[in-house]
């Protein structure tokens, strides 16, 4: 092969990867924005739900389900098991979501700090200033934006290609073709 054949290949191999890296980036840190209220709103619902079951029937959320069907409330016991089918969904989801937080924070240059990007941005409850966040890092302001950006970076890759196809997997739910690592053609 001709040494301007494997230019052409590189050059088309580069954008492609570049192509991935702002996917990885784009749909990591849009999950990001909404991912404390969604953790925060699943779990408020999972406690109402308890807190009803208590409630009105003495009892926790799975066995009152049990129960409910057994008495013969269907519509009851349909409504709860779609109120617990949502809130693990979100749960599984979530649960993928710091998996792959961990994954970053595992990674051998820089994962520590790259860890400490996200969490204080977007995991915490209440956030964390851009003043607080260069004081508590110890980072220069233009150093602080280019870290953050390659740990979204890290984190979308650590989501998308790492953690949910071994979530898929474990649920044997097999990945269709067109599923490029991204997430822009993931539905859960």
């Amino acid at each position: 092969m001709n040494q301007t054949l494997k230019q052409a290949y590189n050059q088309i191999g580069n954008l492609i990867q570049e192509k991935n890296d702002n996917l990885y980036y784009h749909n990591a840190k849009t999950l990001l924005k909404i991912y404390s209220k969604t953790a925060w709103e699943t779990r408020d619902k999972y406690e109402d739900i308890i807190y009803s079951c208590e409630n009105d029937y003495g009892i926790g959320a799975i066995d009152g389900l049990e129960i409910v069907a057994s008495l013969g409330e269907e519509t009851k016991s349909s409504k709860l098991t779609e109120r617990l089918l949502s809130v693990g969904e979100n749960k599984l989801i979530i649960d993928a979501i710091h998996t792959a937080l961990m994954k970053l924070k595992e990674y051998p240059h820089k994962g520590e700090l790259y860890y400490q990007i996200i969490y204080k941005n977007y995991f915490v409850k209440y956030k964390y200033t851009e003043s607080e966040m260069l004081e508590s890092l110890c980072l220069a302001r233009t150093t602080y934006f280019r870290r953050r950006k390659e740990a979204i970076q890290l984190f979308g890759i650590s989501l998308w290609k790492l953690t949910i196809p071994k979530v898929l997997n474990m649920f044997g739910t097999k990945l269709e073709q067109k599923w490029n690592g991204s997430g822009t053609d993931m539905v859960f």
